[in-house]
């Protein structure tokens, strides 16, 4: 859990300051590879849980989200928020366990987190 907790702090501080600086572009691309790589990161090198870390970076997600603004969309936003980063979690796992590849799993997770934001965003447009 302290994984996804400090994955989800650091995530948050540097999202936030990228978005300022490059806009949109940030959260299709940026913030995608940069969650992927320190939910699984921090998992791997702090000895935890790979879904774990991305179960619990999707809860602290999802409850920003939902404290923003508690409307219906950020409930549903919130419920997004957890089961997405869930998938990306047991993709990631996935591959690492039957290919021995943190790489491979961390790359495959990265272009399914992007797909996701980019269809995301595209659709409140």
């Amino acid at each position: 859990m302290a994984s996804g907790l400090l994955a989800a702090l650091l995530s948050y501080c540097l999202n936030s300051k990228v978005l300022k600086n490059v806009g949109e572009e940030a959260i299709t691309f940026w913030a995608p590879a940069l969650e992927e790589l320190l939910k699984t990161g921090f998992a791997l090198v702090l000895g935890g849980g790979v879904i774990l870390s991305h179960v619990t970076f999707g809860v602290v997600e999802a409850f920003n989200d939902i404290r923003k603004n508690r409307s219906t969309t950020a409930y549903l936003a919130g419920v997004a928020s957890l089961v997405s980063h869930s998938a990306f979690g047991a993709i990631t796992q996935y591959f690492i366990y039957y290919l021995n590849s943190c790489l491979f799993g961390l790359s495959i997770a990265i272009i399914f987190h992007v797909v996701w934001n980019y269809t995301v965003v595209n659709l409140g447009k």
